[in-house]
């Protein structure tokens, strides 16, 4: 999709303000948009006048992005691209095509996604079945019956006794070292402050 971004976004204050917008079955009205921006993000809002009674309708809100351009697609109809902390190819490419058009605080906000991003990227998940050991037999298997769930123990890889509570709270902590690293490695960019903020809103 072709996007062509608007010079001044638009805000509450300073809507874009659309003519002739289809109302119902027969009916036409304004509509106006705008990218609202609060501790959360940002999303992009759009309301339309009641032809009928002249007062403007509640707004219509998408979920929350963490940076949020309004451009025109190829119809000429209004629509929008937004970012948020996902992957560092998506960042950078992001960053390349729309910069010149981001405010200040929209700057901020990608320079803290690149580099978290960049932290992110390096690490890799993997996803393990978890290991069971019959109590009697010493048969070991990945798949159970809950009604039998008495009748054995959770095993780690060498068939040793797992403690499933020790095990998660070690995987948190190894999470908590990423996150850390990931926002200081943001700060050295920006700030600690803004970057703590940013890693928020990513959540």
């Amino acid at each position: 999709m072709t996007l062509r971004i608007l010079e001044k976004q638009p805000t509450e204050q300073e809507p874009f303000l659309v003519d002739n917008y289809p109302y119902g079955y027969t009916l036409k009205t304004k509509i106006r948009y705008w990218v609202e921006t609060t501790r959360n993000g940002q999303r992009f809002v759009s309301q339309t006048l009641n032809p009928k009674t002249n007062i403007w309708n509640n707004p219509k809100k998408s979920t929350y992005s963490q940076i949020i351009l309004i451009g025109l697609n190829e119809q000429e109809h209004i629509t929008y691209t937004n970012l948020s902390l996902y992957s560092l190819k998506e960042a950078l490419e992001f960053r390349d095509r729309y910069l010149n058009y981001l405010s200040d605080y929209q700057k901020t906000e990608l320079k803290n996604i690149i580099k978290m991003s960049e932290v992110f990227d390096k690490v890799e998940y993997k996803i393990k079945a978890r290991r069971y050991r019959h109590k009697i037999t010493g048969e070991i298997t990945e798949c159970i019956n809950l009604m039998e769930l008495n009748n054995y123990e959770e095993v780690d890889d060498n068939d040793q006794p797992l403690d499933r509570e020790k095990a998660d709270q070690e995987q948190k902590e190894i999470n908590r070292k990423i996150n850390q690293t990931a926002v200081l490695n943001a700060s050295k960019e920006t700030s600690i402050t803004s970057a703590i903020k940013t890693f928020k809103r990513a959540r």
